[in-house]
């Protein structure tokens, strides 16, 4: 993108126009993959538009690069939801194919879990159950998205895990990033033999050896953040697990040839063979601490067979807010803003020092100012 850049004479560098819109850079964003992410203001006839997140190829982009884009861009601009980062633009066609997405103003959910780790205690389960309860009411909507036709599209996001979910700096609970999206689109990109797609530590079993991805693959994801949210323990990597020579079924077969698009902390066909062998002990053991009614959620989720999972990611919303309701006491934006500030500064304080995290942050996390809804 760098080669698009022109600086205006109030000295912002101006990345391009579009439909009236003019982007200019305010800072470039770390990312995996091919090309380029970084932020823009968005300037419109009326005045400053708001931030933007711009992911751009580059200009020697393979077709499927440009392909892949294509199709991510086509499905994320049929979803229009609440807990849903918008699409703004697309252009396929330019010489660096982009996509410009709506920029969520606020924290990962892996900033926040860092941070809950750094000070020693887990967000508290009305925090956790609230996160994860919005994050599946936006997955059934893709989910059970149609076409004109009435058809549904099969979608499943295939990279639920603590980076692809944002908490704004109001409080709301966003899904960002379906570069992984599988989908039954007519003209579809097919996924390459033996690659994985999303995050593998965070993917179901029946994707880990390479099942046809379904919407209750989102739900194992989910369960897996939930009980990291509630632990600080991944169930993938148990640490009373002991590692295993020989892996069971065909995932030995597999070893040393499954190919994760993003990096991983052991072979994938290790993750596979640890994801099919979960047991609901393994995760009673992790969440012992945890309440009956969230334990069940996790334990649900987490079913290695995805018919013994919550049938949809409604159900799993639905028994979330269930606990919410049981617990008597309102818990939404403001709230989570509140939460997310003290585990801001209760990390700082653990370390005896002030929050200096090269990260931003917005200062609604910072200090007492008052949450707009």
């Amino acid at each position: 993108m760098s080669a698009d850049r022109t600086t205006t004479p109030e000295g912002d560098i101006h990345l391009f126009t579009a439909n009236g819109v003019h982007y200019s850079l305010v800072r470039e964003l770390a990312g995996e993959g091919p090309g380029e992410r970084v932020l823009a203001q968005r300037h419109t006839p009326g005045g400053p538009g708001g931030l933007a997140v711009i992911k751009c190829l580059p200009p020697a982009a393979r077709m499927a690069e440009r392909r892949r884009m294509l199709e991510e861009a086509r499905v994320a601009r049929r979803l229009d939801h609440p807990a849903i980062a918008r699409v703004l633009h697309v252009d396929t066609r330019a010489r660096r194919p982009l996509v410009v997405m709506e920029y969520v103003d606020g924290l990962a959910l892996e900033q926040v879990l860092r941070r809950a780790v750094r000070r020693h205690k887990p967000v508290s389960e009305r925090f956790a159950a609230y996160v994860i309860a919005q994050a599946a009411d936006a997955l059934h909507y893709a989910h059970t998205l149609k076409d004109g036709h009435g058809r549904r599209l099969h979608l499943v996001h295939r990279d639920v895990n603590p980076s692809t979910l944002r908490i704004s700096k109001h409080g709301e609970v966003k899904l960002t990033d379906f570069g992984a999206v599988f989908t039954r689109l007519p003209g579809r990109q097919r996924t390459p033999a033996h690659t994985l797609k999303g995050t593998v530590g965070y993917s179901a079993p029946e994707v880990l050896s390479l099942g046809t991805p379904e919407a209750r693959s989102d739900i194992f994801s989910l369960g897996v953040v939930l009980v990291e949210l509630l632990t600080h323990v991944h169930v993938l990597d148990l640490p009373h697990e002991r590692p295993r020579t020989r892996l069971s079924g065909g995932f030995q077969r597999l070893l040393g040839k499954l190919w994760p698009e993003k990096s991983a902390w052991v072979d994938p066909a290790r993750l596979g063979d640890r994801a099919s062998r979960l047991h609901a002990r393994d995760v009673e053991k992790v969440m012992a601490a945890v309440s009956a009614p969230l334990r069940a959620v996790a334990l649900q989720a987490l079913r290695v067979d995805p018919a013994e999972r919550h049938a949809t990611a409604a159900a799993m919303r639905d028994a979330l807010r269930a606990f919410l309701a049981a617990t008597g006491q309102p818990y939404g934006p403001r709230e989570a803003v509140e939460e997310i500030r003290e585990v801001i500064s209760m990390a700082s304080q653990a370390r005896g020092e002030m929050e200096t995290s090269p990260e931003y942050v917005p200062h609604e996390f910072r200090n007492g100012r008052s949450v707009r809804h």
